[in-house]
């Protein structure tokens, strides 16, 4: 029996020195605050690494285009060169042809000059006759002006194919020059790209530079994130081991005290002993009740990250979707003010109406005065001219009758005082009022429906 207690001793020591080594090893808290830190700087560096690139991208894009534009240059400057070379071709051709015509010329004055000299010739050697003399120098003349006119001719010719030779020639010194100023301003373009080519390229391989290098920091980072998720992985594995065996402790804790109890049952003498050992076992469960809430808390944080990191997606999602849902309340929003832009516009041409309306019933008022002031000055001058006749109790009954035309045809009482703008019927307002009351809003006269709105003030 004391060597079975010695045993569940030694065990005990065991358990304990187990316990502490497990106690001793580094803590999860700063493995995790460092892994959460990392992952929270690593969006942020992904983003602008991600901003740069389509900065750099944006660069790329600018050289080709200059590129593009520095190809048209070559292209158009090699086309005016040679433009330049055919008007310099055309102009030595009739350089060339203007040598010619004025050697032809000169071919012309000196055949003329031996001519002369021929002619002089002939007309000293025949002094014989003179009707042969005067015969053959009328030929002579005739010859000689026929020879003249020719000559006339050929240089009338020679004169105008050297004028427009001369006129060709300037036209082409005016295009030759035209296209040397064209060819210098093209080269300076020309230079002026290569400069730029230049400059953008030595931009565009900084450029390159810098990207090669985010993008090797982005592989390094990459790197230290799979080395961190493996190192997570492990650290979880560890932890759910480390569950496990601490489970194995406390079974194996709970079948010694078990042991514990039954030998304390069996030998009442060892009561003390088992008494101390018992307490003693009681510390130690402590103890590794302690580091189970430690092992506890680790899950608990992990599964903490990970509810956070689900939460976060929840969130991202619920703000597109209340972003959507604001969209789609702007656009709402927009045709309500799109409509209420159109009732505006509506209501703008309805007051513009009224306000013609009520521009035509104050014509037709004042018209109105003017026929009865028209009307009461010939009662008073048929009253001053024959008073008590049948002509003014004629006047008088037609006064009555006007009277009666102004008061209202449904009453008979009352004054005429509003106006329906859908029929344009004159009545007194009571009687407009108890017709809009009642649920048949028409016209006593023509049967017109109408509302309130159409219901406007006269003054007669």
């Amino acid at each position: 029996m004391g060597a079975e207690i010695q045993r569940q001793i030694d065990e005990r020591k065991r358990i304990e020195a187990k316990l502490e080594e497990a106690s001793r090893e580094p803590g999860r808290k700063e493995i995790i605050a460092e892994f959460k830190s990392l992952l929270s700087s690593f969006p942020e560096e992904m983003s602008l690494m991600q901003s740069q690139l389509g900065k750099y991208k944006e660069a790329v894009v600018d050289i080709h285009s200059l590129r593009a534009d520095v190809q048209s240059l070559y292209t158009t400057l090699d086309r005016k060169a040679k433009e330049c070379e055919n008007l310099s071709v055309r102009s030595v051709e009739q350089v060339a042809e203007t040598n010619k015509l004025q050697a032809m010329v000169q071919e012309l004055k000196d055949s003329d000059v031996e001519l002369k000299l021929i002619f002089d010739m002939y007309r000293h050697e025949f002094t014989d006759s003179r009707d042969v003399l005067e015969a053959r120098d009328s030929e002579y003349k005739a010859w000689a002006h026929v020879q003249s006119l020719k000559s006339c001719l050929d240089e009338q010719n020679l004169e105008l194919r050297v004028k427009t030779a001369n006129e060709a020639e300037a036209v082409s010194q005016q295009r030759l020059a035209a296209a040397e100023a064209e060819i210098a301003e093209l080269r300076q373009k020309l230079e002026a790209s290569r400069r730029g080519k230049a400059r953008l390229s030595d931009v565009l391989k900084s450029k390159n530079e810098e990207n090669e290098a985010y993008l090797s920091e982005i592989e390094s980072i990459g790197q230290s994130y799979d080395d961190m998720q493996t190192q997570n992985q492990q650290l979880l594995q560890q932890v759910t081991e480390r569950d496990d065996y601490n489970i194995k402790l406390f079974l194996e804790g709970v079948g010694s005290k078990q042991l514990q109890d039954a030998l304390l049952f069996e030998k009442h003498t060892m009561e003390k002993d088992l008494q101390q050992a018992s307490s003693s076992l009681d510390f130690y469960e402590m103890k590794a009740a302690r580091i189970e809430d430690q092992l506890r808390f680790c899950s608990d944080q992990v599964q903490k990250l990970a509810e956070e990191r689900f939460q976060n997606s929840v969130s991202l999602e619920n703000t597109q979707k209340r972003l959507a849902d604001i969209r789609r309340s702007s656009h709402q929003a927009r045709e309500s003010l799109e409509d209420s832009q159109s009732k505006i516009e509506r209501s703008r041409v309805a007051l513009v109406e009224l306000q013609i309306e009520l521009e035509r019933q104050r014509f037709s008022k004042k018209r109105n005065e003017e026929e009865l002031e028209v009307v009461r000055r010939k009662v008073l001058r048929l009253q001053a001219e024959i008073e008590g006749s049948s002509t003014v109790q004629r006047l008088q009954q037609e006064l009555r009758e006007y009277k009666e035309i102004l008061k209202c045809s449904i009453c008979l009482d009352r004054p005429k005082e509003v106006v329906i703008t859908k029929c344009y019927h004159l009545f007194c307002n009571p009687c407009v009022q108890k017709i809009i009351g009642s649920r048949h809003r028409k016209c006593p006269v023509c049967a017109a429906s109408f509302g309130a709105n159409d219901v406007k003030p006269v003054y007669i």
